[in-house]
């Protein structure tokens, strides 16, 4: 067994300068016994009370708090607090929820329809600026008939909402528990939710600790202590899983995930998810031409993309769906076809003395290599006679662009909604009603606004295939590729591959 005088001299140095080496020698102390796993992971959560948050940040969320629904690894729904969930109307505006018995807080409290109706509406009301009340801005009220059955009462068509359950920000409070704590801030001092695991110890950016709940529904968790060392550098994540003072590391690039899986006792874990890439398009100037919308896609040749910057962990896609998700159309490929895209651009007028020129938008650091991805797709298009000036943008800037309407160039984006559905890509991404699309027309209007009220769902992901293929063929967006996420871990450590890309720690097992 690893002395802490020993450890402390083989540890790489790069971490000792990261943080203090008493937090780094407790994880490894605690994981003498099966009984304790640590994730080396990239990103804090934004506070204990989940208002707003990203996939990454859900992980660890989602340990403490439930979702009314949840998602099995192959996206079909798995056992949670809500048992049957059921339109009671023909377009999608009255959704019936019925809540499973013997579903309890950490306080002791049983869950029921009210700490719903509390948690999508109340919270929503106090705190608007949030993504919690932007995403179901759409509920009206919700009724609860019973304490195990809630009524939700949309303004408008929301097909999605079943999806969206499942989804961020979707979480169910204990609307007595956060009341008496006297609100939002107090709560979050002393979060209890209905999850596998309980909050005994939190040092903001550096260090969560969680405990089994005893009481846990679905049976107590058999890793009973969980640490989450918080770390934004992939080098010294990297560096902790193979000094062992982890058992994880979390999104990592693919190279160093390939590099540490061929090291002996780690394994390498890469896997296709639901995260798409895409290029969103803007109807305004020179993109009002079909040619010139066409032209750009033809001339992108993802198949290199993948390879030179993903070692071929990344799936080129035609439409915003990879392998395994339900928009995927397996028969539809958008060829790479440099020549038909110059024809497209003479037709047009565009040739060497009259180079078609543009503004590209995209993010340095927000997904992996997006940069390089952005300068390869310049290159590519320089390569057909397209001028273009590339402007980096941080997510902050995106959305002030995007409510200013500055934004009149490609954008290169990345979309990540858990449950893969497509009406949650280009039914939100292409929606003319919502703020972050950015193409909006009246032909995708009446096209997509009935998709968004079929109750069918096997109907409803039918057509959204046909309703991608579409409008792919249009130039109105430019889906790129299906990310892979990734992971590295010890060999002892069985871990269940998921699509959402997002690990599961209450699944993970020590052989």
């Amino acid at each position: 067994m690893t002395s802490r005088r020993n450890f402390l001299k083989t540890m790489p140095a790069a971490l000792l300068a990261l943080a203090p080496a008493s937090q780094w020698v407790q994880a490894l102390e605690q994981r003498k016994d099966d009984d304790t796993l640590t994730i080396a992971y990239p990103k804090d959560i934004a506070g204990w009370d989940p208002l707003n948050m990203d996939p990454l940040q859900s992980v660890i969320i989602q340990c403490v708090f439930e979702q009314p629904l949840a998602l099995a690894a192959d996206l079909s729904l798995a056992p949670s607090p809500v048992q049957h969930c059921e339109w009671l109307d023909n377009h999608c505006q009255t959704l019936q929820l019925i809540f499973r018995d013997n579903v309890f807080f950490h306080d002791g409290s049983e869950l029921t329809a009210e700490d719903f109706r509390f948690s999508f509406i109340d919270r929503a009301k106090e705190h608007p600026a949030t993504l919690l009340a932007g995403v179901w801005s759409l509920i009206d009220h919700i009724d609860t008939p019973s304490t195990s059955e809630a009524v939700i009462y949309f303004k408008y068509p929301m097909a999605t909402a079943k999806a969206m359950l499942a989804d961020i920000p979707a979480f169910i409070l204990p609307s007595d528990y956060y009341q008496k704590q006297g609100g939002s801030d107090a709560f979050a001092r002393r979060p209890v939710g209905s999850g596998p695991y309980r909050l005994t110890e939190y040092q903001r950016g550096s260090r969560i600790v969680l405990e089994a709940f005893d009481h846990y529904w679905q049976g107590k968790a058999p890793v009973k202590r969980l640490i989450f060392l918080i770390s934004s550098d992939s080098v010294a994540r990297a560096a902790m899983v193979q000094a062992r003072q982890a058992d994880i590391a979390v999104d990592l690039s693919v190279r160093e995930s390939l590099k540490l899986g061929s090291e002996t006792g780690l394994q390498s874990l890469i896997h296709p998810s639901t995260a798409m890439v895409m290029l969103q398009m803007v109807n305004k100037g020179v993109f009002t031409d079909k040619n010139v919308r066409l032209a750009l896609h033809h001339a992108i040749n993802k198949d290199a993309i993948a390879k030179g910057l993903f070692v071929g962990h990344a799936t080129p896609v035609s439409v915003p769906a990879g392998p395994g998700m339900p928009g995927y159309i397996k028969d539809f490929e958008f060829p790479f076809d440099p020549d038909h895209s110059r024809e497209l651009l003479a037709e047009s007028g565009y040739d060497e003395t009259n180079p078609l020129t543009i503004r590209f938008y995209a993010t340095k650091g927000v997904l992996p290599n997006d940069l390089e991805m952005a300068q390869a797709i310049q290159y590519m298009w320089r390569q057909v006679g397209i001028q273009t000036e590339l402007q980096v943008l941080t997510q902050p800037m995106i959305a002030s662009y995007q409510q200013q309407g500055k934004i009149d160039g490609p954008l290169l984006q990345g979309w990540n909604p858990a449950a893969g559905d497509p009406g949650t890509y280009s039914g939100y991404l292409l929606h003319p009603a919502l703020s972050f699309a950015l193409w909006k027309s009246d032909d995708v209007g009446e096209k997509l606004y009935p998709l968004m009220a079929e109750t069918n769902d096997k109907v409803r992901i039918e057509k959204f295939r046909e309703f991608d293929r579409w409008q792919v063929k249009q130039g109105y967006s430019i889906p790129l590729f299906q990310r892979h996420s990734t992971c590295v871990a010890w060999t002892e450590l069985e871990i269940q591959s998921r699509l959402t890309g997002l690990i599961n720690p209450y699944r993970i097992r020590i052989s």
